[in-house]
């Protein structure tokens, strides 16, 4: 990984999709196979595809939790990824638009397979203090940042906490 320390500040959304005050599908899109190994960084490799074909193999460690983490993330080559991923232990498949919102850039993830029918929205910030200050539009919907139970590793292995089934 890298010597320079990052740091992510995000928080995290669950809309009602029809609460959506516009078509999420006419927004750039990437197609995402995320998995995680069974190490005690619970390290994320992801393979990315966009709309243009573009593709990215991904090696990400997140420590800390709530809305600002540290973050390590570098590329790796698609045979790295390759053996890698055999020795992931649970994953995920989402698609993931970008949507310009009033300064900010919307994440919105529609989860495929056994998570099909769940969304999560996810707003990154150049600061800590941004990230709190920021005041989310009400299609956002529930915060869901220091909810555990939402975020991707627990999703990709548990499935979706209870709060999130209908």
């Amino acid at each position: 990984m890298t010597n320079a320390i990052h740091f992510e500040h995000e928080r995290r959304f669950v809309p009602d999709l029809k609460d959506l005050p516009f078509d999420y599908q006419t927004f750039p899109m990437k197609s995402i196979r995320q998995g995680y190994l069974d190490d005690e960084l619970k390290t994320r490799l992801r393979d990315e595809y966009d709309i243009e074909g573009n593709h990215i193999c991904l090696q990400t460690r997140k420590t800390g939790s709530g809305i600002s983490r540290q973050e390590d993330e570098c590329e790796i080559s698609r045979n790295e990824f390759d053996m890698r991923w055999k020795n992931t232990t649970c994953s995920l498949d989402k698609t993931r638009y970008y949507i310009p919102w009033e300064g900010a850039l919307v994440e919105l993830n529609i989860f495929h397979g056994d998570l099909e029918g769940y969304a999560q929205i996810e707003v990154e910030f150049p600061t800590h203090e941004d990230a709190v200050a920021f005041i989310p539009p009400s299609w956002f919907g529930k915060e869901v940042t220091d909810d555990s139970g939402h975020g991707n590793h627990h999703l990709a292995k548990y499935g979706l906490p209870s709060s999130a089934r209908h």
